[in-house]
């Protein structure tokens, strides 16, 4: 459960206070895990490093909040707006986060197993290196995120909109690729791998039909 005094800190003497707190005792480590925050605006707040487990941030605004390294494992971001946020190496795995807007936010190797995204808008967000194995990106929007280096081991993307986005070096492995938007051969074939992935058939012959005018081509 969340430590009373750092919930009041927070939602009661407001986020500059917050901050301050934060500042002046740098080893203090915020346990707000199960704490209700649903609603609140949070714009700027300082919370690197603070356990979130199964916290309640549902429809929260959370504009350029700092959640380096925090832990969400289990938390309810359901509708919530984390625009332009830091979440670099935070923990999001099993992260309930159904329509959850991260426009711009950094992920860089951000753990996010398992969380639920289906619908969740990811329009320029930076998530090279991060985990998203068995991550539910059902009908996400995708347009112009950085999947550079992600894990999307038994991912499902399916109906996805992919325009813009970066693939390479991403692990495909039996990732649901079906029926997604402006996902050409080009990109998949930057992919680390992209064999098993789940794909239609037509994007399939064509991507199988470019990886071998490309082997031909490569030989001496």
């Amino acid at each position: 459960m969340a430590n009373p005094e750092h919930v009041a800190r927070l939602l009661q003497g407001g986020v500059e206070a917050w901050n301050k707190f934060r500042r002046t005792n740098p080893m203090v480590i915020p346990d707000l895990s199960q704490a209700d925050l649903s609603g609140y605006d949070l714009t700027l707040a300082d919370l690197s490093r603070a356990n979130l487990t199964r916290a309640d941030l549902s429809d929260a605004y959370l504009f350029r909040v700092d959640f380096t390294e925090a832990d969400l494992s289990g938390a309810n971001l359901t509708e919530s707006d984390i625009l332009e946020a830091n979440l670099i190496k935070a923990i999001l795995s099993h992260a309930i986060m159904p329509r959850v807007d991260l426009t711009g936010s950094g992920l860089i190797r951000a753990d996010m197993t398992g969380a639920d995204l289906r619908w969740a808008n990811l329009t320029r967000a930076s998530l090279p290196w991060a985990c998203l194995r068995h991550a539910n990106l059902a009908q996400a929007n995708l347009f112009m995120a950085d999947l550079r280096e992600a894990d999307l081991t038994e991912a499902n993307l399916e109906s996805a909109s992919l325009h813009h986005t970066s693939l390479t070096g991403a692990r495909l492995i039996r990732t649901n690729l079906q029926h997604t938007m402006h996902l050409d051969e080009e990109r998949l074939l930057k992919a680390k791998s992209w064999q098993d992935a789940l794909l239609d058939p037509g994007l399939m012959e064509r991507l199988l039909r470019q990886a071998r005018n490309h082997h031909h081509n490569s030989q001496p």
